[in-house]
């Protein structure tokens, strides 16, 4: 007769236990997945559809939807195709337009040169020519071969087929003449114990006030210094700086009618004076456009502030 039952080894009783568990947990791990996927159903199919659900969920709504997107992708087509076939044009209308400019700045190069060359007889060189898009003129820098410390400015502009040129080393030649006999009488005026000059020079500019002046004085003909005097159109613009502390405008107002007087020797009517401060501070600023004018500091008070 055979035993009621068997007892196995220690290492299978072990095993046998181990594989019960393993079964149990897949058994519970089932069980809880499928109660979870049970409640996620449940919760979506409670769930309030929101506002973009409902609006997707209209017909005409998906309708204009695929209509818009087809309509874009419909342009997006045509811009690409034009844009495969304009490329090519464009660079070469690109092209063009800068070989044009080119060789109009080559044109204003030469034609500037021999300009230069008739109005004041001289060698010149010149750095570079550039347009100026936005006010349809050329811009060109030069210097003197003899001078070449000088950079002068000249713009040139298109009129019937032809440049004008304005150049501004006719003044370079006006400042040189007032440094060789104003500014030595001004530093007799104001020593340079008390005093530094930083400006004796004309006024004028090619962009700036008096615009019939500067036509004429940057135009086409040279004037000479003397010849700028004898037809009033140098306007003396001088600046100074006093070194030292405190104002003295009673006294700086001496020193200004005095150069008033001095300006009257040379035959120089109009003149604009400024004094600052050792610290860049205006002190005192005198425009006098008629120097025959100012026969006392009292004439002189009213143009001056």
């Amino acid at each position: 007769m055979l035993p009621d039952f068997v007892v196995l080894p220690k290492d299978e009783q072990i095993q046998i236990e181990e594989n019960g568990m393993m079964q149990m947990d897949r058994d519970l791990f089932e069980a809880m997945n499928s109660s979870a996927s049970k409640l996620k159903q449940i919760a979506e199919e409670n769930k309030e559809p929101t506002f973009l659900d409902k609006l997707l969920a209209n017909r005409y709504v998906r309708a204009a939807l695929k209509t818009v997107l087809f309509i874009m992708a419909a342009v997006f087509c045509v811009l690409l195709v034009l844009y495969l076939l304009m490329g090519g044009m464009v660079f070469l209308m690109l092209d063009t337009i800068f070989k044009q400019l080119t060789s109009q700045e080559k044109r204003v190069q030469e034609e500037l040169a021999v300009h230069l060359k008739t109005k004041y007889q001289e060698e010149f060189r010149i750095e570079k020519v550039e347009y100026n898009i936005p006010l349809d003129y050329y811009r060109a820098e030069v210097h003197s071969v003899a001078k070449p410390d000088y950079k002068i400015r000249v713009n040139a502009s298109e009129k019937n087929k032809r440049y004008l040129f304005r150049d501004d080393y006719v003044q370079a030649i006006w400042n040189d003449a007032l440094k060789e006999t104003v500014y030595p009488k001004l530093q007799e005026l104001l020593p340079k114990e008390k005093y530094r000059i930083t400006k004796v020079s004309d006024y004028h500019s090619l962009g700036g006030e008096f615009p019939g002046e500067n036509e004429l004085i940057f135009g086409p003909n040279s004037i000479s210094f003397q010849e700028a005097i004898d037809r009033e159109l140098l306007y003396l613009d001088i600046r100074y700086e006093r070194l030292e502390e405190g104002t003295a405008v009673g006294d700086e107002l001496k020193n200004v009618h005095e150069m008033v007087d001095l300006a009257k020797n040379f035959r120089i009517n109009r003149m604009w004076i400024e004094v600052r401060s050792n610290k860049d501070r205006r002190e005192l600023s005198c425009r006098i456009n008629d120097a025959n004018s100012i026969a006392s500091m009292a004439d002189l008070e009213k143009v001056c502030d």
